[in-house]
């Protein structure tokens, strides 16, 4: 049996610990449940983006696996949820309730206890640890630390959640959910850092909604809004995935395009006015909603962020200038 001192030490370890990942708390729980509940095998299932994830840890391993279930969870855990305590097992292999997936892979497992995890919106998932066949049954005591466990699993589960959140808020435009000007200035910069370490080029197009204020005037400011939205959907879809798109002011975005040459950034943004034009938005024709952008590139046209911004902003101006629904490559030097 373990000694009173070592459960705490563990319990202690495992509340103070600075877990930045799902897959660190998952670790950090497995490896916990192995050494509290003096078994060979542990599981945990929780909610992740909607989807469910089973994890499982064995004895004589160092690292967890993890595997998707089924969307809305198995039969046996909403078994447990709807249950709302511990369920001890004699004989996982001769109990019908558990299904072949809440198994524990690579052990042969006898004596099981499954944990409820009480998450947010009642979801299901547990905490489940395993015993070879033929071992001891796990008695009150067992059952009492995972318990316990299980708690903490939760609740380091929704901090991490909520961690995510804050940081998410803190870089994305509330209304596009594409990021902000926060960010996109951060993120350039540190682009530019790595264009000039690698020798590469990269380009930047600002963009602007043309007649926005005339839509707003006809349909309403809400409506207004959820073009933005859509728009911003439109032109996320249409970049690779390390592009970047920013929603910049009141009706303007910003690309980032990395390796990107002048020539190059001129065709993605051409393919960008010809999307938006051909797209048919909410109480118009298709064509009465375009975009006018600008396009301004490093080396060639500035040296920094923002002599980068200035250049692809005085060709937004530009393109705005003659006629809208137009790219325009910046000339000139910025000063």
């Amino acid at each position: 049996m373990l000694c009173r001192e070592r459960i705490l030490e563990s319990l202690l370890e495992i509340s103070g610990a600075h877990l930045r990942s799902r897959a660190e708390v998952h670790q950090q729980v497995l490896h916990a449940a192995l050494l509290l509940a003096e078994c060979e095998g542990a599981a945990l299932v929780s909610l992740c983006r909607r989807r469910f994830e089973r994890v499982t840890l064995l004895a004589d391993r160092a690292r967890p696996e993890s595997a998707e279930m089924q969307k809305g969870g198995s039969d046996f855990t909403r078994l447990l949820v709807r249950l709302g305590r511990p369920l001890s097992m004699a004989d996982l292999a001769e109990d019908a309730r558990a299904a072949v997936d809440d198994r524990c892979p690579g052990l042969d497992a006898g004596p099981a206890l499954f944990v409820p995890l009480r998450q947010r919106e009642h979801q299901p998932g547990y905490l489940a640890v395993y015993r070879r066949r033929g071992s001891e049954r796990f008695d009150p005591a067992a059952t009492q630390l995972v318990t316990l466990l299980a708690a903490w699993a939760v609740m380091a589960l929704e901090n991490l959640r909520l961690a995510e959140s804050v940081e998410k808020l803190a870089v994305t435009d509330e209304l596009t959910q594409v990021y902000n000007y926060r960010f996109i200035k951060t993120a350039l910069k540190r682009e530019l850092k790595r264009a000039q370490r690698f020798g590469q080029e990269l380009s930047l197009v600002m963009l602007d909604v043309d007649n926005l204020k005339a839509y707003n005037d006809r349909n309403g400011h809400l409506r207004g809004s959820f073009l933005l939205k859509e728009m911003a959907a439109l032109l996320a879809s249409q970049l690779r995935s390390f592009d970047l798109v920013a929603k910049y002011g009141g009706d303007e975005f910003t690309l980032i395009l990395p390796q990107t040459s002048r020539e190059g950034a001129l065709t993605v943004a051409e393919r960008m006015r010809e999307t938006v034009e051909g797209h048919a938005f909410p109480l118009v024709g298709r064509g009465e909603i375009t975009i006018s952008l600008g396009v301004a590139s490093y080396p060639s046209d500035a040296a920094d962020s923002n002599g980068l911004i200035r250049a692809a902003d005085r060709a937004l101006y530009a393109a705005k200038q003659h006629g809208r629904n137009r790219v325009t490559l910046f000339e000139g030097a910025v000063a």
